[in-house]
């Protein structure tokens, strides 16, 4: 079992409903092969920040719709987005061209895959160290919209027991680090959040997913 959890905070207001976190529960709650899809967006050129709101409802949508795995429902899905994206590009002037950073996350019975391309961050928490994750490979460190190919840096997980996996903001990743982000990620996921939400203070936009497996001797 694993708890989830998210922030955002837009204009310096932390906010519910925010442009660049999105969660997207699978409704076929009864299916064998249940699961569901987190996102976090970040602008990645001036003026992008208006169009990452609908931009991560389409990749939720889409994953929900044409998921035959999770790795190839998060790849239609970033595919048909970066399209859409190149096209806008293509017609439209360099000041008002558009692109994004993506974390996406799919999750099914503990079992977990993270898509990154361009400006993206996560942490992994695991046997009480933190390890830092973003993009490595030159297809997908570029933002979604600028090239004309691309391919999502793919990772596999698989929750134990008290593991952690945060997505976060590129902006918010830098305000979280060292010996602070491992102790707030050692507590329980409803503990951890509102303890990272406020090292999020300051932030203009940012948003942040937390995925919490609990210890054996801990619900979840």
């Amino acid at each position: 079992m694993v708890w989830v959890g998210q922030f955002g905070v837009v204009d310096g207001e932390a906010q519910e409903d925010t442009p660049w976190v999105g969660i997207y529960r699978d409704e076929a709650r009864d299916a064998d092969d249940v699961s569901d899809l987190y996102v976090v967006v970040e602008p990645a050129l001036p003026g992008s920040e208006e169009f990452v709101g609908e931009l991560k409802d389409a990749i939720g949508d889409l994953f929900h719709q044409t998921k035959s795995s999770m790795t190839g429902g998060i790849l239609r899905a970033l595919r048909s987005a970066h399209e859409n994206l190149r096209d806008w590009n293509r017609r439209s002037l360099k000041d008002h061209r558009v692109a994004a950073g993506i974390s996406c996350l799919a999750i099914r019975d503990g079992e977990a895959y993270l898509a990154q391309v361009g400006p993206s961050r996560a942490i992994f928490f695991h046997d009480g160290k933190l390890q830092e994750i973003e993009p490595g490979v030159p297809d997908a460190k570029e933002a979604l919209g600028i090239e004309d190919e691309f391919y999502p840096e793919f990772r596999r997980f698989e929750f134990a027991p008290g593991d952690r996996l945060l997505l976060m903001s590129p902006s918010l990743a830098e305000t979280l680090s060292g010996a602070a982000l491992a102790e707030a990620l050692s507590l329980t996921g409803e503990q951890a959040l509102p303890v990272l939400y406020e090292k999020a203070r300051g932030q203009q936009n940012c948003g942040a997913v937390l995925v919490a497996a609990a210890p054996l001797d801990e619900p979840a």
